[in-house]
């Protein structure tokens, strides 16, 4: 099947996308499961198609609640936009 999608196509084989996709599929998945099982399957497509666009740049310092100092990180770029495709995208994007 891979040998017929373009070169771009990356095909997931994260182990727990795999399983909430099985769960999702499945008949006996209630709706409620159906919105956080979505929100959970976004979050693990978006971490895998980050990261390899973000960077791990050093930030400021901060103190911990015990008060011992460190470097916080943050990313670069700091600032992303999503853009879900057509309406059933949606659902992956927790929108105000």
């Amino acid at each position: 099947m891979a040998a017929n999608l373009p070169s771009n196509v990356h095909i997931s084989q994260h182990p727990s996308l795999q399983a909430k996709i099985s769960q999702l599929r499945s008949k006996s998945t209630k709706s409620r499961e159906t919105k956080a099982l979505v929100h959970e399957i976004a979050l693990i497509i978006a971490c895998e198609a980050l990261s390899k666009s973000l960077t791990a740049v050093p930030g400021p310092k901060d103190h911990t609640p015990i008060g011992a100092e460190y470097e916080t990180t943050n990313v670069s770029p700091g600032t992303l936009c999503i853009v879900p495709i057509l309406r059933s995208g949606l659902a992956m994007v927790d929108g105000p």
